[in-house]
C-alpha cells in the first residue's frame, strides 16, 4: 500500500518520502510544517491498538497539516456508541442499540437475531458469524467473549439480513458521495455468514475470502435507493466532522438505509470499496489521492 501511495504521489508531481513509525514521531523534527504535508497512515503508537487519535494530536501539536480526520474526530469515533448517538441526535437513520459490559446484563435485550460488536473495536475485529446471536444465552456468551478476549464493551443491535452497501465520501465543506458499492453474500446459505467478517478480510482459507463479491455502481435495480444511500452517507460524514475522506457502511431496512458504521481514514488500497466507488465514478487511483492531498493542503500553515 505504501508503494502504491508513494507512486501515485510521485506520478502527480509531489515529492514523497515514506517513513515507518512505531513509538515516536521524532523523524518529523527535520521537516518544516510550512513546507511539508503529512499523509497520515499511522494507526497505532507503540503497538497499542486504536491510538490513531494520539498520533493526530501530536501532529497537530507540531503544527503539521495532515490527511484525514483530526484528533477530536478520531477520538470520538473510536466508540461505536458515540457514533450511533450522534447520528440519532441529528435524525440520521441508524438502528436502536444498547451497550453491555457484562454477560449478566444480556437479559436486558430481547430483539433477535442480534449482532454483537465491540464498542471500541474496528476493522471488523470481533465480527465473525458467531457475532450473530439468536437468544439470551448466545448473547451472554458473546458479551463474555468481547470482555475477556478484546477487553471491550458490547454494542448490541438488531441483525439485518438485508442488502449491504458501502459508500465512500470525499471532501470537506462540500462533501461528495462516491458511487455505492454492494457487498454480495449470496454464496452463503446461513444468514449469520452474510456479513463482512474479520476472517473474510484477512484469511485466505476462510469461506468468505473469495466468496464475497463487490458490485458497483449499486444498486443497479433501484435508482432511488442509490440517491438515498449517498444522501445518508454524506450526512453521516458531516455529522462526525470527518476530513478529506471516509466510508459509511449501511444496510437496508425496507426502503431506508441504516448506518452500521462510520469510518474516518478508511481503507483506500486498490481493492477497497472506497477505491472501487471512485474508479467506477471515473477517478483513477492517483486522481483520488490527489484530491485528498489538495483538500489537506488547504489546512497547511502560511
Amino acid at each position: 500500500m505504501v508503494r502504491q501511495l508513494t507512486g501515485a504521489l510521485t506520478f502527480t508531481g509531489y515529492t514523497a518520502r515514506a517513513y515507518p513509525i512505531f513509538d515516536t514521531l521524532a523523524i518529523l523534527d527535520q521537516f518544516n510544517p510550512r513546507d511539508w504535508l503529512i499523509w497520515n497512515w499511522v494507526e497505532e503508537l507503540g503497538g497499542q491498538p486504536w491510538t490513531d487519535a494520539i498520533i493526530a494530536a501530536e501532529l497537530e501539536a507540531r503544527g503539521f497539516a495532515f490527511t484525514g480526520s483530526p484528533a477530536a474526530v478520531l477520538s470520538f469515533s473510536v466508540d461505536r456508541m458515540n457514533i450511533k448517538q450522534r447520528l440519532q441526535e441529528l435524525g440520521l437513520p441508524t438502528l436502536p442499540a444498547q451497550r453491555f459490559s457484562q454477560p449478566e446484563q444480556a437479559g436486558g435485550w430481547d430483539v433477535f437475531p442480534a449482532i454483537v460488536k465491540g464498542c471500541t473495536q474496528h476493522g471488523s475485529f470481533g465480527i465473525e458469524p458467531e457475532a450473530v446471536v439468536y437468544n439470551t444465552t448466545q448473547l451472554a456468551a458473546r458479551i463474555h467473549y468481547l470482555r475477556t478476549e478484546l477487553n471491550s464493551d458490547a454494542l448490541v443491535e438488531q441483525f439485518l439480513d438485508t442488502r449491504e452497501f458501502h459508500v465512500g465520501v470525499l471532501g470537506n465543506g462540500r462533501a461528495e458521495a462516491l458511487l455505492p458499492v454492494e457487498y454480495d453474500y449470496s454464496a452463503f446459505l446461513e444468514e449469520s455468514q452474510r456479513l463482512f467478517a474479520y476472517s473474510y478480510k484477512h484469511d485466505e482459507t476462510s469461506p468468505g475470502y473469495h466468496a464475497v463479491k463487490m458490485h458497483c455502481p449499486a444498486p443497479q435495480d433501484n435508482a432511488q435507493w442509490r440517491v438515498r444511500l449517498q444522501e445518508v452517507a454524506v450526512g453521516a460524514f458531516q455529522a462526525l466532522g470527518i476530513y478529506d475522506y471516509g466510508r459509511i457502511d449501511l444496510r437496508m431496512l425496507g426502503d431506508e438505509p441504516q448506518v452500521l458504521d462510520v469510518n474516518p481514514n478508511c481503507d483506500i488500497d486498490f481493492t477497497s470499496a472506497f477505491m472501487l466507488g471512485a474508479k467506477t465514478q471515473g477517478l483513477a487511483y492517483h486522481q483520488t489521492i490527489q484530491k485528498i492531498v489538495e483538500q489537506a493542503t488547504e489546512r497547511m500553515p502560511v
